[in-house]
């Protein structure tokens, strides 16, 4: 892939694959994103007790996952990803659609009765599936490890950085993956492990601190800012300081459209099909 994250436009990254057009975090979503013309997708990920990495937001499978009622999940409570092996989180139907982007079909069949057969696209995706359509699709790819400094014990979560990346490597994706985090320390542990793999520090709204000083320190070539507090002043600093800047989650056309006039490299969206 020739991409650069430093386009003549805006890269459109679409945000948990797109989740206004399937459910988050799965292959269903990402193909879709892909036919409205989407340049890449965010995606977040995570460990299993058996250290495979899949894709889940939450640290929890509740929300996004049919696991509040499916008999394995109710009999070994907390649904916590890193409880349970690859093969039983692959029993779970990860077809959910918060209720802002439900499909009135959504309505009338509610998700827990769909049928036992749910393509594999509606389920829970480790890395390497994610990879292997992304590199089909000619998308990029925007990995986010989630913090599981605090949640997860160190026996399985201490080397995520170390996974995800042997991961990307074993699949021959350097060029087309960004590493992104709001743990820093990730950032920086993955630019010293594998340099030429490009980084993004991700930072909250509201955040306290100096964002293009926490690039620095992690040696990221991104920030990944939350877009409401963004001014066209922060954009043209972290510009001048060679940085990309791919804001999130960028959903109004209005914002687009200004964003995109004070200079940002992407946008990270629920909703590819308006970008």
């Amino acid at each position: 892939m020739s991409l650069s994250l430093i386009n003549e436009r805006p890269l459109i990254w679409a945000h948990r694959g797109g989740r206004s057009l399937a459910a988050e975090n799965t292959l269903a979503a990402v193909r879709k994103a892909k036919e409205t013309g989407a340049d890449g997708w965010e995606l977040d990920v995570q460990v299993t007790k058996d250290g495979e990495v899949i894709l889940l937001h939450d640290l929890n499978l509740l929300r996004s996952t049919n696991a509040s009622v499916h008999p394995l999940f109710i009999g070994n409570p907390p649904a916590l990803p890193w409880r349970f092996s690859l093969t039983e989180i692959k029993e779970l139907s990860a077809d959910v659609f918060p209720r802002r982007f439900c499909p009135p079909k959504y309505i009338e069949q509610p998700w827990r009765e769909l049928p036992e057969n749910l393509p594999s696209d509606l389920r829970i995706p480790t890395l390497i599936e994610a990879l292997k359509v992304s590199r089909d699709l000619d998308m990029w790819i925007n990995v986010e490890i989630k913090d599981l400094s605090k949640a997860v014990p160190n026996s399985l979560a201490g080397d995520i950085v170390e996974k995800v990346l042997g991961v990307i490597r074993a699949q021959s994706m350097d060029d087309q993956v960004v590493v992104s985090s709001f743990n820093h320390d990730y950032v920086r542990r993955s630019k010293e492990v594998a340099p030429h793999i490009l980084t993004g520090v991700l930072t909250e709204h509201k955040y306290a601190g100096d964002p293009l000083e926490a690039a620095r320190i992690a040696n990221a070539d991104a920030w990944h800012p939350g877009f409401r507090y963004l001014t066209e002043d922060k954009v043209k600093a972290a510009r001048e300081a060679g940085l990309a800047i791919n804001p999130y989650t960028v959903n109004e056309v209005e914002d687009m459209k200004r964003l995109t006039k004070w200079g940002v490299t992407g946008l990270v969206t629920d909703y590819p099909q308006n970008a």
